[in-house]
């Protein structure tokens, strides 16, 4: 699964798009509350957060980063008010993004490895 999803990540090298920019788009289009709960943060640090989700989506145990995880989404739940949904959200976000850059390129299992994924990252993390 992580080599399907490393593979639609590649696709992205043959474009000059702002994916990180169309991430964000299509994130706050879906939850117009998380703009607002990020507003604060530039653009450097909105990008580490995704060079971040980038490698939990390709990392191939997801129980050797469960404390990791369980600790960064405790700390923005009480500090920022972050909802479990927008994990996911973010996910699904990254995975029309993606989608949307790579147009002809992407493929029907693209797909379900995005959507099992972020299922997968989501139980591995109690986040759902």
């Amino acid at each position: 699964m992580s080599e399907l999803i490393a593979e639609s990540l590649e696709l992205l090298s043959e474009s000059d798009a702002d994916i990180y920019g169309k991430v964000y788009e299509h994130f706050f289009r879906m939850n117009p509350a998380a703009e607002e709960l990020m507003i604060h943060m530039d653009e450097l640090t909105r990008g580490r957060m995704l060079e971040e989700v980038t490698r939990l989506l390709m990392v191939d145990d997801l129980r050797a980063e469960s404390a990791y995880v369980t600790f960064e989404y405790n700390n923005h739940k009480t500090a920022y008010s972050v909802q479990s949904r927008m994990y996911r959200e973010l996910f699904d976000a990254f995975a029309i993004a993606v989608k949307e850059v790579v147009g002809g390129a992407w493929r029907p299992e693209f797909d379900d490895a995005w959507t099992n994924r972020g299922k997968e990252l989501e139980q591995a993390f109690d986040l759902g």
